[in-house]
């Protein structure tokens, strides 16, 4: 997905750095400090086999990127959970996809709608939870997790 998401980020303008200034983006720190509260839904967006190969932050909603514009459709999943106040935290592997998926999600009037910057990349290396969907957690030699 970095062939898709990279090259349409540069076109719409948009950074990790962009989304940042504007105040929607948790550093994997804070992010850590958000999880789990019950004002916050996590939206992982990477794909099936990403979360297979490399984990995914427990607590996290699966939502692929791909089927994000439905997602934030009036009667999608995110529009439903934003209308019940939750926060739409969104994480990919290294941000460019959520970095979007905020602006998409900003334009589809969904306000309370920031991502982790740097995603899972980030996650790993400040030594965020991981598992490999049955709960186990996921150890990674290349991040030291």
């Amino acid at each position: 997905m970095m062939d898709v998401a990279l090259p349409a980020n540069m076109h719409q303008g948009l950074s990790q750095e962009g989304i940042a200034r504007r105040g929607w983006a948790y550093s994997a720190e804070e992010a850590k400090a958000v999880i789990g509260k019950s004002e916050v839904a996590l939206i992982d967006l990477r794909e099936k086999r990403e979360r297979e190969r490399y984990g995914k932050i427990p607590g996290g909603l699966h939502l692929p990127y791909h089927d994000l514009q439905e997602n934030v459709s009036s009667n999608g999943v995110l529009s439903t959970l934003a209308a019940t106040g939750k926060i739409l935290l969104f994480y990919c592997a290294f941000g460019e996809r959520s970095t979007m998926a905020v602006q998409a999600a900003q334009d589809a009037g969904l306000t309370s709608a920031p991502h982790i910057e740097g995603g899972i990349d980030a996650w790993k290396k400040v030594d965020g939870v991981l598992d490999d969907g049955s709960g186990s957690p996921v150890h990674d030699p290349a991040v030291g997790t």
